[in-house]
């Protein structure tokens, strides 16, 4: 048996989250729900309380925009994980 790679896709979450930042403002709003100040403010207030920390190899921002992304599209667990180029573990 030889497993190949799932998520392997040059977009990972955090790439596409840089993308959305850059871009059109809208982008972020309609993706995750905030706009990109929302966004910062949110992460930060969430850090201050304690409730947002980095995992291994998972940055806070990601961890913030898989949730908001989950929350906002109500897509499943197998489509967040695609989204985001991580394993299903990761993003539930």
């Amino acid at each position: 048996y030889n497993p190949e790679p799932y998520h392997n896709s040059v977009l990972t979450g955090i790439k596409w989250l840089k993308e959305m930042q850059r871009g059109h403002p809208d982008r972020m709003k309609h993706n995750l729900g905030v706009h990109g100040h929302v966004f910062k403010k949110l992460k930060k207030e969430l850090q201050e309380v304690g409730s947002l920390w980095p995992r291994r190899h998972v940055f806070t921002n990601e961890i913030l925009a898989t949730f908001l992304y989950q929350a906002t599209t109500n897509l499943s667990v197998r489509k967040v994980a695609e989204r985001f180029q991580r394993s299903f573990e990761t993003v539930s």
